[in-house]
């Protein structure tokens, strides 16, 4: 009897086996099976009557489908469903190859909610929605996420990113996209952090269209030298009516009365590989947004002209990118990168100015994923700052006609900053309250403010030429200073060595001799150098700011 038993037990568990999807019984190192997922929705076309959808599985799908009906015929669904096919093309990632499958479903009705599902005729995805862009969008709901990388390479975490992507949504499901503003993983080709990424981000993408621009992190390869974002753009395809060279990175978009542009930053990063990319964006910027005439300009890149970091600069960007948008009036630019949030003044020619209707206000979006930094801090250009430390946070923006408004939360939905543009009446809440003409000329290093009792004395203007205390200036960046008997100052940074002569115009750097116009002098008893023998020994370069009396540093 027992012999019985046992052969019929064993039967069961063979049958049992049989009608395991194979994606159960032996998971590809991949994490991908045939059954779909990473289901994700972009847009490649109008808002209004297309719809984008991205998902994988294993290279043992070959094709895909996808199945769509309106909601309000959700009752007969899968029953009365229109299909559109995929494009399905192999892609290798580090882990092993998967097949991607890129469907665009046109023809659609605006303003209509639809359910859909993803498949390849026998394996199917869940059933989930979206919504067209109505004809009129007079206002409309985004949501902006700040980098949402994990903060260790080894180490995978996405569970912040994932209970803020939450929140945000549950809190505000009538949100119509999304803005990830780049560096969504900490090394972009290496896929056990996208999957962790997207097990986050499920619920939420695939309702949602997921819109924003690719960071620095996204270039990185797991060996070697930076590339383009690969696994970034094989899974969020984007308008292709960028430039050369730069499609799917570089777009814009339109939805209701306001004008999306998203650009590429990451020039450090794919120089090697593409060239100059930020001046190719120029002439391209410069044609796209001659050619929109909506109400509202929205721009977002990764690194932000407008820093927050202690030394970390992108004056190229600025140099690059700020005459165009000064131009054609962007009303608000969103940048990533520093992990705070902070606001600027309104800015025009790189000049604080009193209205957003004269300027373009700059927003750092803070953090959405696990990764802080200790050495971020407000500028004199930031009307408003916050670090985030305790938590990550989110942004919810909102155009409603001739208002827009900004509100940033911490993930649990605590409010940090709200902040609001009316165009009807020309003003901003809070009001722009511009920092004051200061009587003596203060010295700005990085945007920091430096003071007494670091600062000895003031810049001065010695024969119509800037000079700045020497010790001051140079402590800050964290040199040594050590006055030498044969006449010259020795200062050491750590990595190099720098000896300046006094009323000489000469100074070794490293060894080498290096010509300068001025040498250190002594004025009042405190040792200053000019800001022309700045840029020659140590990079920076220098402007005055008459609106402010300021005299500003940075590299």
């Amino acid at each position: 009897m027992r012999r019985h038993l046992s052969v019929f037990l064993a039967m069961i568990m063979v049958m049992t086996l049989l009608f395991i999807p194979a994606a159960d019984f032996a998971a590809s190192p991949t994490g991908a099976g045939i059954i779909p997922d990473h289901v994700t929705l972009t847009w490649t076309d109008d808002p209004a009557t297309t719809q984008t959808i991205t998902w994988r599985t294993d290279t043992a799908v070959k094709s895909g489908i996808v199945e769509y009906a309106r909601e309000s015929d959700a009752s007969q669904f899968p029953g009365n469903a229109l299909t559109v096919k995929a494009t399905t093309r192999e892609f290798s990632t580090d882990l092993g190859d998967i097949n991607i499958h890129t469907a665009t479903i046109t023809g659609l009705v605006p303003g209509t909610r639809y359910v859909y599902r993803v498949g390849d005729g026998t394996n199917w995805s869940e059933v989930f929605t979206f919504t067209t862009e109505t004809d009129k969008t007079d206002s409309f709901k985004f949501l902006i996420f700040g980098d949402s990388q994990s903060g260790n390479v080894s180490n995978p975490e996405y569970g912040p990113w994932k209970q803020t992507v939450q929140n945000a949504f549950k809190a505000n499901p009538d949100a119509k996209f999304i803005m990830n503003m780049g560096d969504f993983v900490e090394q972009g080709q290496n896929y056990v952090h996208w999957n962790n990424w997207f097990d986050g981000a499920k619920g939420v993408i695939d309702n949602v269209p997921e819109m924003g621009p690719h960071g620095n992190h996204e270039t990185y390869n797991k060996t070697g030298p930076s590339s383009k974002p690969v696994d970034w753009l094989a899974q969020f395809p984007m308008p292709q009516n960028g430039p050369e060279g730069l499609k799917g990175e570089v777009f814009s978009f339109d939805y209701g009365d306001a004008h999306f542009v998203i650009l590429d930053s990451q020039l450090e990063e794919e120089e090697a590989s593409s060239g100059d990319i930020i001046k190719v964006q120029a002439d391209w910027l410069e044609n796209d947004l001659k050619n929109t005439d909506k109400t509202w300009k929205f721009v977002f890149f990764h690194k932000t002209p407008y820093y927050s970091k202690a030394t970390r600069t992108n004056e190229y960007i600025k140099q690059v990118f700020q005459p165009i948008l000064d131009k054609y009036h962007a009303d608000v630019v969103f940048n990533g990168h520093d992990h705070n949030i902070a606001r600027t003044y309104p800015i025009n020619n790189d000049e604080f100015v009193a209205k957003p209707s004269q300027g373009t206000v700059y927003y750092v979006t803070g953090r959405s994923g696990n990764k802080y930094y200790d050495d971020v801090s407000q500028k004199v250009w930031d009307a408003f700052f916050y670090d985030p430390q305790d938590q990550p946070n989110y942004l919810v923006a909102e155009v409603n006609d001739d208002k827009f408004t900004v509100t940033a939360y911490k993930m649990d939905g605590t409010l940090i900053d709200r902040y609001t543009i009316d165009k009807a009446t020309d003003t901003d809440n809070p009001k722009t309250v511009l920092p004051p003409k200061y009587n003596k000329t203060r010295l700005v290093v990085y945007g920091n403010m430096l003071n007494q009792p670091l600062m000895a004395s003031t810049p001065t203007q010695i024969n119509g030429k800037w000079y700045v205390p020497l010790r001051g200036f140079v402590t800050y960046l964290g040199c040594t200073v050590d006055w030498v008997p044969e006449g010259y100052v020795k200062v050491v940074d750590g990595k190099s060595t720098v000896n300046i002569w006094t009323n000489e115009k000469k100074a070794i750097v490293d060894g080498k001799d290096v010509s300068i116009t001025d040498g250190i002098v002594n004025n009042n008893g405190v040792t200053m150098i000019s800001t022309d023998d700045i840029n020659v020994l140590f990079g920076m370069t220098s402007k005055y700011d008459s609106n402010t009396n300021m005299l500003m540093l940075t590299k």
